[in-house]
């Protein structure tokens, strides 16, 4: 079987974790022996290489401003190349019309993973349109953005990330589509050490993310405040919330006990985590799901949740669970995980590996795949 995956990037180019996952895809799909090969086609530069048993194939850069051109511009390129392939997974959502309608036309399998509500407005996941967004949903989303959602749904099979997302989609117009719930995979190569922090009358939290308003960061820097001073808190990332959140800090009082690291290589964020008592997801959107936490829980830190969207379906003790949008809420459950005996750690750690490992997330891609090919088998 050989299998292409569609991203409108891959790494190195990155934005963020969407193009770690599809890098993990391919390379443990390249992996495992009910594959014959795997090819990458991104649009993101030039240039053909190969990369632990996966061909990436850049198909020239593309730019993502406006999904619409971005679809029509990869029209003839891929019209030309997917008729190579037994199996087409598109991957990170932009480019996911144009691989149902050609795949729909051609009759070759295809399967899109969904990690985000590209083609709804904001309203459908709870967060806030900029200026640009907010003229495209008066505009876009009436018209050109009918006929995306048209042939986005003329991809074979969804696998969806979380229930959450599944629902959301069945809920906004995707109801008649065929559906797999498959979680995303833990990254093997990603070194978990134990942790390092040694406590001393202080408990350091950790956030890794977005300063996005949909994160909620506001409401974990207000639970800091609510909480005694042997709390601190390190946030790892940056975006356009980070001057308002120091900000908010300093207003509260909290500032010496809140430190902004900005954006920190991930090939050194595991020293990030081995020095935190505990990861804090904030967030206040159905987020589909969440690698950063899935990177904590493999790292043997307790978290604390939010009860919202994908990220508490990976959370094994509902002790880590929160409302969101309530600092009260998120600094109780702080509180709580910080003071139990139960070893959080270890049991997220045994949780994650045992569940969320390539091994058995590739098998289960796999069956989608075999089981679109046998209902194209002649009987």
């Amino acid at each position: 079987m050989n299998v292409a995956v569609v991203t409108p990037r891959y790494p190195p180019v990155s934005t963020g974790g969407g193009e770690r996952s599809a890098k993990l895809l391919a390379e443990n799909l390249a992996e495992t022996e009910r594959i014959d090969s795997v090819t990458v086609l991104a649009f993101d530069g030039d240039g053909t290489h190969e990369t632990n048993g996966v061909l990436v194939d850049r198909q020239g850069t593309v730019s993502s401003t406006v999904t619409e051109w971005q679809n029509l511009r990869v029209w003839p390129i891929l019209r030309s190349r997917l008729s190579e392939f037994d199996i087409v997974h598109s991957y990170n959502m932009e480019l996911h019309p144009v691989v149902g309608a050609i795949t729909n036309r051609q009759d070759i399998p295809s399967v899109a993973t969904l990690n985000s509500y590209q083609f709804f407005p904001s309203s459908v996941s709870n967060t806030t349109p900029n200026p640009g967004e907010r003229v495209y949903e008066l505009v876009g989303h009436p018209t050109t953005g009918r006929v995306l959602r048209h042939y986005v749904k003329r991809i074979d099979v969804f696998v969806a990330l979380s229930k959450a997302i599944q629902r959301i989609y069945e809920q906004n117009g995707f109801a008649n589509c065929r559906f797999e719930h498959v979680p995303n995979m833990i990254d093997p190569t990603f070194d978990a050490p134990d942790s390092t922090s040694t406590h001393r009358g202080t408990y350091r939290l950790l956030y890794v993310g977005s300063l996005a308003e949909n994160k909620g960061v506001s409401y974990l820097v207000r639970a800091v405040s609510q909480l005694p001073e042997r709390y601190s808190l390190q946030i790892v990332g940056d975006g356009p919330k980070k001057l308002d959140l120091k900000e908010l800090a300093s207003e509260l009082n909290v500032a010496g006990r809140i430190e902004f690291s900005g954006r920190i290589p991930y090939d050194r964020i595991d020293e990030v985590y081995a020095n935190a008592d505990a990861f804090v997801h904030p967030g206040i959107w159905p987020e589909p799901l969440n690698r950063t936490l899935l990177e904590a829980m493999q790292a043997g830190l307790p978290v604390v949740c939010t009860d919202i969207g994908g990220p508490p379906e990976v959370i094994p003790v509902s002790k880590q669970l929160c409302e969101p949008a309530d600092s009260n809420s998120l600094a109780a459950a702080i509180s709580r995980v910080s003071r139990t005996e139960i070893d959080l750690g270890r049991i997220n750690r045994e949780h994650i590996n045992s569940n969320y490992n390539p091994g058995q997330i590739i098998s289960r891609i796999v069956n989608v795949y075999e089981l679109l090919m046998s209902e194209r088998t002649p009987n």
